[in-house]
């Protein structure tokens, strides 16, 4: 016969009450100006702190005007005056010797351009010139229009006949400087033309063939001596 155990019955457990919490206090009946005086607000109260100034930038050195301004320029020669008169304005502006030189390269340019505006301005007035002169010997009665042609034959055989042949460099300077179309010097070169022959030897009246070189027979006075 075996022994059990007596059966054991669970009896439910009521939870225990928990007390409600304590209800919240009535506030006090305040007002704007009645009321007490709120608590302050540290981050209000506090005092706005001003940033620290930056520290002064160190000082720098001015820049050092030369006694003399010492300019060189490469590939260009400088012009002693002209640097005596830059002088003064290179001071009244306070540059430095390194500073003007820095403005050597824009006057060289600015040299350079009025040098060729200089020269353009010569050859345009030499060209104006020259054309002057031919519109005044092809209107001249005498020795321009109809006789154009022939002016020019007599002139080139006068040039020929004083040893001013094509080519000479006296010819390349009268085309050069325009003054080969001057009336006058196209004038009395015709007149030379006109008292030599087509043999080149000039053509008196009443002598006989004379075979001189042309300066003894132009200046029969100074061969004599």
């Amino acid at each position: 016969m075996s022994d059990a155990a007596p059966a054991t019955t669970d009896t439910p457990t009521s939870p225990t009450p928990t007390p409600d919490a304590a209800p919240a206090a009535p506030a006090a009946d305040t007002s704007v100006l009645g009321g007490e005086l709120p608590a302050a607000d540290p981050a209000k109260e506090a005092p706005a702190t001003t940033p620290a100034a930056d520290p002064p930038a160190p000082a720098t050195d001015a820049p050092v005007v030369p006694e003399k301004y010492e300019l060189s320029l490469e590939g260009m020669t400088l012009d002693p005056t002209l640097v005596d008169a830059a002088d003064p304005v290179f001071r009244d502006l306070g540059l430095t010797n390194e500073q003007a030189g820095k403005l050597l390269p824009l006057a060289q340019q600015v040299q350079e351009r009025t040098t060729q505006a200089l020269i353009q301005q010569l050859t345009d007035g030499a060209a104006a010139q020259k054309k002057e002169w031919l519109d005044a010997f092809t209107a001249d009665p005498e020795i321009g229009g109809a006789n154009r042609e022939q002016t020019e034959h007599l002139a080139a055989r006068g040039l020929d006949a004083l040893g001013f042949t094509k080519d000479h460099p006296f010819r390349k300077a009268l085309t050069e400087s325009g003054f080969g179309n001057h009336p006058d010097m196209i004038r009395a070169f015709r007149a030379v033309g006109q008292m030599v022959g087509e043999d080149g030897t000039f053509a008196r009246a009443g002598a006989g063939s004379d075979n001189r070189p042309v300066w003894e027979r132009l200046y029969p006075n100074d061969s004599q001596r």
